[in-house]
This record gives C-alpha cells, structure tokens and sequence, in this order.
C-alpha cells in the first residue's frame, strides 16, 4: 500500500460530522473526494452514505479507498467503513503534518483525481507535503498529468495554492506503474478570481505523450491538432512531442492556454481503435469550442476551482462554457461546509458563475 512517514496526531471526533449524500449529482466519486478534501482543509469530520449508489458497482472501488487512506494518512485521522464495497464511511481527520509520504495505487486509478483532492488539502490545513504516487497519469474520466502541470497548477497558483508535480514515467490503461513526485506548499485563505472578459486573441500551446508505442503517434496526434487550430485561426505558440516510459501502451495530448485572462485546457487520450488523428483532432476541436464561446475557465477547471474558492475572502466570478453535473456537484459540497453562496449566468454562449464566501456579505 504505501510507507507513511508522517506524524499522526490525535484526531478530534468531538466535532460534530458534516452529513454528505453520496449520491447526489452525477453520485461519482468526486463528491467523495471533494467532501475528504474540506474535511482535511476545515478539520471537520464526515460521515457519507449511498455512495456511488446509482453506479452499475456501488459502493466504494479501490481508486476511492486509495484517495481516502491517503488523506487519511496526510492529516493523521482516522477513517471507518474505508474497504472496496462499501457504501458508507466515516472520516475524522487529524492536523495536517509536514513529512513525506509514497502511496502504490496498485491499479491504473488516476493519480490527477488524488492530487485534485490532496493538493488543496494539504495546503488549506497549512500543511507541507512531499509526495510520490504510482499509479496512472493518463487514464480514462479523468484530467491527464500534463492538464493538472500546465492548467490546474496555474490556476491553483492564482488562488495562492502552490504546488510542484513531475510525471517520471506514464501510466496508461490497465497496467499504471505511472510515478509522479509532487511537492506542496502551505498556503494562506485563497484569493479570489475575477475571470470573466477574456484576450481577444487565443493562443494555443500543445504537448502529445505516447509510451510502449511508436514516435510518430504522438507526432501525427501533434500535427491533427495542429491542423485544426489552424482552420479555426488559433495560432499555436509552442507544440512538442514525446514519447515516454511507460508498462502499457497508451497516448494523450494536452491542447491549452494559460494566462491571467483565460486558464483552459483541452485533453484526450488514446484507445484501442481510434486513430492518432482522431485524438488529436479530438482535444483541439473542444479547445476551439471553449474559446468560441467566451469562457475564460473551462468547465473541468471550475470543477476544480470551485471548492477553494468557497473559502476566499471575497466574491469570485468566473466565465465557463456552461454548468457541468461535476460543477454542481462540486458546489453543493463546499455550500455543505463553507455556507457559501452561488449561482450560474447564462451569457449568451456561455455563463457566468458567481460563488461569494459565506464570510463575503
């Protein structure tokens, strides 16, 4: 499983525990995940129930368990019902630590997932953590490893949340063995993020990753993308391609642009079938959408953004393409804990979401 080399403080179950519906919303596992981040953040216990229960397999997989007993082990708490299967768990963290920690996610479950939810939680609870994972980087349902370097970091740094993540090798689908080292910062309350009139002009950068496959698939999955952006008049500035360790064959590309105006990225990746073309084509053809409609997050980064700035001081706003199931879901859990308010815009092609701090009014 992993070798802890944190500090593991008494946890306080006084504090009454934060109830959370597992199946509200798409009733993934993002309500969990994000739910253990605020109760890391916060020192705030959770008790969950019904979780995953309107998937095909309810109930916890390994890739949650993984999640949770890393939290778990970052702030020293405690956790109850944490096995595959089961629908409910109890969760009552410690404080978090500075130290180190290695976690061996066994399968293919996604390491970005992990990181999406330790990264601001570590860093809200004023933690400092240095972290290596083993598991997959780019795998399906999930931001690949070069979205959560080149989109979430940056945009994390624009709320004072600083982290560092290198992907030594790739892990794609079935086998994973991906390894990242990743290093957090301890951050103060998050500022607040006014993104809501995009530059004029997009620009475009590119990175396409093969591993256990030959160069030039991600060169033809680059040149697709390039083609593209190009009919759609988006200038691409930087465009590299590489190919990478890896146990399984697998690709990705990452098409995106980040900047204090506009933060957005778009990613695929490969599968048995479909053609180097047709992954490329695929990322630079959403990205093309994003900047059509205006937005100047996209809708996977306010996803991600959404909870932390919950807990800013003052009222965030911010462009997306539309409201997500994911987005919804994300908010409805930072209201549980933070007692924020929200609402989504619609502005012609796209929408503004407003999120004000409970402690903003």
């Amino acid at each position: 499983m992993g070798l802890f080399l944190i500090r593991q403080p008494e946890s306080d179950s006084a504090v009454e525990s934060v109830e959370v519906d597992g199946s509200f919303g798409e009733g993934g596992g993002q309500i969990l995940r994000t739910a253990a981040a605020f109760s890391v953040a916060l020192r705030r216990p959770i008790h969950v129930t019904k979780i995953r229960a309107g998937r095909e397999v309810p109930g916890l997989r390994q890739q949650h368990v993984s999640a949770l007993e890393i939290l778990r082990a970052v702030s020293g708490g405690r956790l109850e019902g944490c096995s595959v299967g089961s629908s409910e768990i109890s969760f009552y963290p410690g404080t978090a630590a500075k130290g180190s920690l290695f976690f061996d996610l066994r399968t293919a479950a996604s390491i970005t997932l992990v990181l999406q939810a330790v990264v601001p939680a570590v860093a809200l609870s004023e933690g400092e953590l240095s972290l290596e994972l083993v598991g997959g980087t780019d795998v399906p349902w999930s931001p690949t490893f070069d979205y959560v370097a080149e989109v979430l970091r940056p945009a994390f740094s624009m709320t004072g949340i600083g982290f560092r993540a290198e992907a030594l090798s790739r892990g794609y689908y079935p086998r994973g063995g991906g390894r990242v080292i990743a290093s957090i910062e301890k951050s103060g309350r998050p500022k607040e993020l006014l993104m809501v009139d995009p530059p004029t002009a997009a620009v475009a950068s590119m990175v396409s990753r093969c591993g256990t496959l030959p160069d030039h698939v991600a060169m033809r999955q680059m040149e697709s993308a390039r083609r593209v952006l190009a009919s759609k008049g988006i200038p691409v500035t930087g465009a590299a391609f590489s190919k990478e360790r890896s146990e399984s064959p697998g690709s990705s590309i990452l098409v995106w642009e980040a900047s204090t105006g506009r933060t957005i990225g778009s990613d695929s990746i490969g599968a048995r079938g479909k053609s180097a073309e047709s992954v490329g084509a695929e990322a630079a053809e959403r990205f093309a959408g994003i900047v059509a409609s205006g937005a100047c997050v996209d809708s996977n980064l306010a996803d991600m953004l959404a909870p932390v700035l919950s807990l800013a001081r003052r009222e965030s706003r911010l462009r997306i393409p539309g409201p997500t199931t994911h987005l919804e879901t994300s908010l409805h859990v930072a209201k549980l804990f933070t007692s924020c308010s929200y609402s989504i815009e619609s502005r012609g092609s796209s929408s503004v979401l407003r999120i004000a701090p409970a402690s903003s009014g």
